[in-house]
């Protein structure tokens, strides 16, 4: 997928924080236009990676808790901070800690770094489009998305550290 910007998500912990890594590769095209000689991470994809582990720290949480099967949705990106570049090569370990949760939305803060080096940082709120509910995300629509986001999620965690398990989560849910 073009823009799925995260590689691998190394942990999350329900209802506390996520940890994901990206490591954007000159093959990529969006480096081929930003910029010639200099290329650059955009900062608008480091946003939507940060949204992105946000938005699996939200879902992962809801159904630890909840027991329900949410899709985040970005909503709004506050104090956005970029203070330096990512280039072709770097690896980026982005961290989401959860602020708030209701049951229509959550926010987060979220940091990226390379290295010892903070590139960027973000708070972020999403709302959920809920299985079953009416919301954002037209209803012919739905079942298809949901499916999607699951082979994404199940892709992503593969061997990354989970509290609690996600066996745990599934078997509970059938």
């Amino acid at each position: 997928m073009r823009y799925l910007l995260l590689d691998r998500i190394l942990e999350i912990e329900a209802g506390a924080f996520a940890v994901g890594v990206k490591t954007p590769a000159m093959s990529e095209d969006y480096f081929n236009d930003h910029f010639p000689g200099f290329p650059v991470m955009p900062g608008v994809l480091l946003v939507e990676a940060m949204a992105q582990l946000s938005g699996r720290l939200l879902a992962y949480t809801v159904l630890a808790t909840e027991r329900r099967q949410v899709l985040p949705v970005l909503l709004t990106v506050q104090n956005a901070r970029f203070r330096h570049f990512v280039r072709p090569g770097d690896r980026v370990v982005l961290r989401s800690k959860l602020l708030g949760l209701n049951e229509n939305a959550g926010r987060c803060q979220v940091a990226a770094q390379v290295g010892e080096q903070t590139v960027a940082t973000a708070e972020m709120m999403l709302g959920f489009d809920a299985a079953g509910e009416t919301g954002v995300i037209p209803g012919e629509i739905r079942a298809t998305l949901f499916t999607w986001a699951n082979q994404v999620n199940h892709a992503l965690l593969e061997g990354a550290k989970l509290t609690p398990p996600l066996a745990s989560l599934e078997a509970s849910a059938c």
